[in-house]
Parts: structure tokens; C-alpha cells; sequence
């Protein structure tokens, strides 16, 4: 059976890194789903209420998922605006949802470093940041500052095996 993970928190906690990093450890058949790219690529969208690219998220990885990829689905993903239809995703695939807890003045040291870095400012984050938005889902697990990528990576892996295996 597909595995479905979800990766959510503030903008610069480090979900993009991890979730490359977990799909070059699965392998082929692993696919990533990135809100940012849906939304400001894709379609190039302001994350609105109701907006187009939540259900385009929602179809991409159900697609995704019945032609037996593994997804990574990964995002900032306000509970406000996404959680009906990721509690969703989540109840119908068994998937497993991990929430970003990094602390402001972390997130703006990590995103100085990032080669975006002058897309958007602390302010613009400051905006974004919600310190404990989790989902509130079964087995949601809830990820520190204090991991480092590989640490982090293995015990993702390890309770999406745990989980589903």
C-alpha cells in the first residue's frame, strides 16, 4: 500500500530539506507534492480561503496515490484553510502527518540561508507564522528545532514504518 506523508510547520523549518532528503531515501516511486510549487508555480495563486490549488493538491496526490507512488506532501498548509481536506487525505490513505514546532527567530536564521532568501522578508514570515497549528489528527507527530536533517529523516522513516508495515 502507498505511503502518505505529510509535512507541515512554519516557512523555514526545514520541510522542503526534509522532504527531498526522504525521497532520495525511498527511491523511485516516491513523489512530492510541494504546496509552494502548486500554488505559486502552478498557478500562481495567493493562498486564499477556497482557493483552487487545495483541491488540486487533494487530486494530485489521490491520482498520485492510486497509481501506487509513495507521496510526500509538504507545506505550510494553515489548518484553517487546508485541514478539512488533509484530515481527509490523511483518514482515507492511513497516512501519517508531521508538524514543524520551530521556533520565529529560528525559522528567519534558516531562511537567511536559503537561496530564496530575498523573496520574501521576516516580516512576510512573521505574517505566516503559527506557532502550534497542528491538525490534531491520530499519531500526529510533532518535530523540534533540535533534530538535525538525518536524525529527522530516520524518524520519519522509522514511524511511517512502524504505521503501515
Amino acid at each position: 500500500m502507498p505511503r502518505l506523508v505529510l509535512l507541515r510547520g512554519p516557512s523555514g523549518a526545514g520541510k522542503t530539506t526534509i522532504a527531498r532528503t526522504l525521497r532520495t531515501h525511498w527511491g523511485r516511486g516516491t513523489a512530492l507534492v510541494r504546496q509552494d510549487v502548486v500554488r505559486r508555480e502552478i498557478l500562481r495563486e495567493h493562498d486564499v480561503p477556497g482557493g483552487v490549488n487545495i483541491g488540486l493538491i487533494d487530486v494530485m496526490c489521490r491520482h498520485t496515490l492510486a497509481a501506487g507512488y509513495d507521496v510526500i506532501l509538504e507545506g505550510i498548509f494553515p489548518a484553517a484553510r487546508y485541514g478539512e481536506m488533509l484530515r481527509r487525505l490523511l483518514a482515507d490513505h492511513d497516512g501519517s502527518a508531521f508538524f514543524f514546532a520551530v521556533p520565529f527567530p529560528e525559522t528567519v536564521r534558516r531562511h537567511a540561508t536559503r537561496p530564496q532568501s530575498t523573496e520574501f522578508t521576516p516580516e512576510d514570515m512573521r505574517g505566516w507564522y503559527l506557532p502550534d497549528d497542528r491538525l490534531g489528527v491520530p499519531g500526529e507527530v510533532v518535530l523540534g528545532p533540535e533534530l538535525a536533517v538525518k536524525e529527522t529523516v530516520a524518524l520519519i522513516d522509522a514511524a511511517v514504518r512502524r504505521r503501515c508495515c
